[in-house]
């Protein structure tokens, strides 16, 4: 796996194989930047609420546990928690086919060319980004953040080549 940098007139280019994690991470950040995330998160544990409230008042009660409530406590529960990452394993079944990533972050936005499919994204396309410990993650200005865009730091040479990505982007996006 080649993962190494080179710049050219002030643009940023990375080269890295995709992992799991990095989809795992932009979904979980995906779902915090979007309506649908936020209502999914609020909908999944308002329901293990309720049913872990219903189940202490039948125990309370000196009854049984209905099996179904039970049932979908040890369900929905871990599902609430796993979403995240059986979506990222999906999606990752495809990236992976894509072969290596080599991505050029420059003023004008983002190109992303791999072994089978380029692409490239302008700041109005996807206008606002989260950083996290691995990524940048780009997404589109829509309510449910649809359009996504995952960079890899792990591709730039050293740390001054993400200190100048997080400044293009810091000139061009919205951090979220």
């Amino acid at each position: 796996m080649n993962e190494q940098q080179g710049a050219v007139h002030g643009a940023v280019e990375l080269r890295y194989r995709p992992e799991l994690r990095d989809y795992t991470t932009a979904l979980r950040a995906r779902n915090r930047v979007s309506a649908s995330g936020r209502r999914q998160r609020l909908l999944g544990v308002t329901a293990t609420g309720c049913g872990v409230v219903a189940t202490s008042l039948s125990v309370a009660n000196g009854g049984d546990v209905p099996v179904p409530l039970l049932a979908a406590l040890l369900i929905c529960g871990p599902l609430l928690f796993l979403g995240p990452w059986l979506m990222a394993r999906q999606l990752f079944r495809f990236v992976r086919q894509q072969g290596e990533f080599r991505v050029r972050v420059e003023e004008s936005g983002v190109a992303v060319d791999t072994d089978s499919t380029s692409a490239v994204v302008t700041w109005r396309a996807q206008p606002r980004y989260v950083e996290t410990a691995d990524l940048f993650v780009m997404f589109s200005d829509d309510r449910n953040a649809t359009g996504v865009t995952v960079i890899a730091k792990r591709g730039a040479r050293d740390g001054s080549d993400v200190d100048r990505m997080r400044e293009i982007f810091g000139r061009n996006l919205t951090k979220v």
